[in-house]
């Protein structure tokens, strides 16, 4: 369902002469862990406890099984030139183009800069998820990230009800 829109919207990114690289597409489960562990012990070597460690490496890494990733609907697409994963990489032609032309092919930047406290994610500019042509037009024409969309949808009053995805406290994680 999203590979072609994908191959498409690709397609056209490169005939208007804008050059990508595939950060990451699809990961497994255990791929997903790896990265958590990864990122946690990143946190733990610059003198984090294990704890705080881990809730902050979960700022940037989704739970293992919950990660747009493992769906096959998530892909980071980056500027070929420019492959670094942070604020940058907004500037880059590549993502000017994808933010400004991915809806017309049912993809949406997944994690705006203006929606962090909703998604409760940090800004991923190179972050593209798969919603389908109509919510991608609805989304964008709308100035909406999927959070909200699915509380208009549920017909949900965001001020009572917060974001939908609940947080994980430390408790959880044992």
């Amino acid at each position: 369902v999203c590979l072609e829109p994908l191959r498409q919207m690709l397609a056209d990114c490169v005939g208007a002469g804008i050059e990508y690289n595939f950060n990451s597409a699809f990961r497994s489960l255990k791929e997903q862990e790896a990265i958590l562990e990864y990122r946690t012990k990143e946190y733990e070597a610059k003198d984090m406890d294990s704890m705080d460690a881990y809730m902050k490496a979960r700022e940037t890494v989704a739970l293992p099984g919950t990660s747009e990733h493992h769906t096959g609907l998530a892909a980071d697409i980056v500027a070929k030139s420019h492959q670094v994963l942070d604020d940058s990489q907004e500037k880059t032609a590549e993502q000017q183009w994808l933010m400004a032309n991915s809806w017309k092919y049912g993809y949406v930047l997944r994690y705006p800069s203006d929606k962090c406290d909703i998604t409760k994610i940090i800004y991923e500019p190179w972050h593209y998820r798969y919603v389908g042509k109509e919510v991608a037009q609805y989304l964008y024409e709308n100035d909406l990230c999927l959070e909200e969309y699915w509380l208009q949808l549920a017909d949900m009053d965001p001020e009572k009800y917060g974001y939908i995805l609940e947080e994980v406290t430390p408790e959880q994680i044992v």
